[in-house]
């Protein structure tokens, strides 16, 4: 078994959630694709989805993507599904009716009955583990970015061109809007209010940790408004990546530098996803933020120029002490406490960093992959109100206060 291709972790679309609002949109394309003559779809949302449905925006998205196909969506709330991620599309076209379970696995892809059996025709990468891609680097004194290059299609370059052009524009778009965010919880957009702040504190526009938190809220409130924004690797943690990018061109790195970050970056998101999860359904925050802060290390470790143990090592120590984050989005929206953890976590994929090229590397002792493997274990074990469900931790908390 090897990995697919890292562009499944920078899926460019629309919040403001992967899981919720991405796959459901790619499971409805994947349907009016598959089925002709259509009459009438009936979609049942379980699990998460049908627990955090309204506040992540799901009926909307399905409502869009089936357009003036008469159709119905249902949340079961009572049925349980194997994958908290689980929905059920009926479809009655003129040929006759049809039944199909669609999963939304996290970070926008989905597991459909025609491409369950063909996952492997995907996999471009021969090794699975970080710990056998980094010795096989070693071996051959070869970087992680040239790792990365020898099995990815030649235009992958150009598509995280595009990426950070996409993440970049969120970044303009959030910090200019002002008023509230979609929803009930009447949060304030706060990005252009802290860099306007930002002029009377002590560094002004040198601030890096000011910096760093506005280039997150900024991307986190343009995904939780469901606009246009780029997974890394889910859209509950999309603003951890742009954080580290902000704290980057401060220090001066190229954009050619940061979009082959990028792509290192992209490498230690899909050996998290294919082995563990990026779903919070399934495995809580630490598999969304954790692992986003995990690849902002790794971005900032390859920028900075550093070797590939010290990058692996930036990573590992990111993940580890991401361990255990529970996913508890208030009333459901991608909002309390998702936005201020993409700043928190970014300014934490720095500090790994730093703390990684300080520890003498013969005195390491757990590895990426013992960290990921920690990851999912935790995350089977975690309760399912603490698992993007809204039933437990601050969401139960702020909604027993509100009555």
């Amino acid at each position: 078994m090897g990995l697919r291709s890292i562009r499944e972790i920078f899926i460019i679309g629309h919040g403001p959630s992967s899981s919720h609002t991405m796959g459901p949109h790619f499971a409805c394309n994947y349907i009016l694709k598959k089925y002709k003559n259509i009459k009438h779809i009936k979609v049942t949302l379980y699990g998460s989805l049908a627990l955090t449905g309204k506040g992540h925006l799901t009926d909307y998205i399905v409502d869009l993507s089936l357009k003036d196909i008469p159709h119905e969506v249902i949340f079961d709330v009572k049925t349980v599904t194997e994958h908290p991620n689980t929905m059920t599309f009926e479809v009655e076209t003129d040929e006759g009716t049809y039944s199909e379970n669609v999963i939304s696995v996290g970070g926008g892809s989905i597991i459909t009955r025609d491409n369950l059996l063909d996952t492997k025709i995907k996999e471009i990468y021969p090794h699975q583990y970080m710990t056998d891609i980094m010795n096989y680097c070693l071996e051959n004194d070869i970087s992680l970015y040239q790792y990365v290059e020898m099995h990815e299609k030649e235009d992958t370059f150009e598509y995280f061109k595009k990426v950070l052009e996409v993440m970049d524009k969120a970044f303009e778009r959030g910090l200019k809007a002002e008023g509230y965010l979609p929803g009930s919880l009447k949060v304030r957009r706060k990005a252009k209010e802290m860099y306007e702040a930002m002029e009377h504190t002590t560094l002004g526009e040198n601030d890096v940790a000011m910096n760093v938190a506005i280039a997150s809220f900024a991307v986190a409130e343009e995904n939780a408004s469901g606009g246009i924004i780029v997974t890394a690797p889910t859209c509950g943690s999309a603003g951890v990546i742009p954080g580290c990018i902000k704290y980057l061109r401060m220090k001066g790195v190229s954009d050619e530098n940061i979009i082959k970050g990028l792509m290192v970056a992209g490498l230690f998101g899909i050996v998290c996803k294919m082995n563990a999860s990026v779903s919070g359904a399934e495995c809580g925050c630490q598999a969304e933020i954790g692992v986003a802060c995990s690849m902002g290390a790794a971005m900032i470790a390859h920028c900075f120029g550093k070797g590939t143990v010290d990058i692996v090592q930036s990573a590992e120590i990111a993940l580890e002490h991401s361990l255990g984050l529970t996913c508890d989005p208030v009333d459901g929206y991608v909002q309390i406490p998702c936005i201020e953890r993409c700043a928190l976590f970014a300014i934490k994929s720095i500090n790994a960093v730093k703390l990684a090229v300080i520890i003498p590397d013969d005195d390491i002792h757990v590895s990426y992959d013992d960290s990921v493997k920690t990851m999912y274990k935790t995350g089977l074990d975690m309760n399912a109100k603490y698992k993007e469900t809204s039933l437990g931790g601050l969401a139960e908390i702020i909604k027993r206060e509100q009555k």
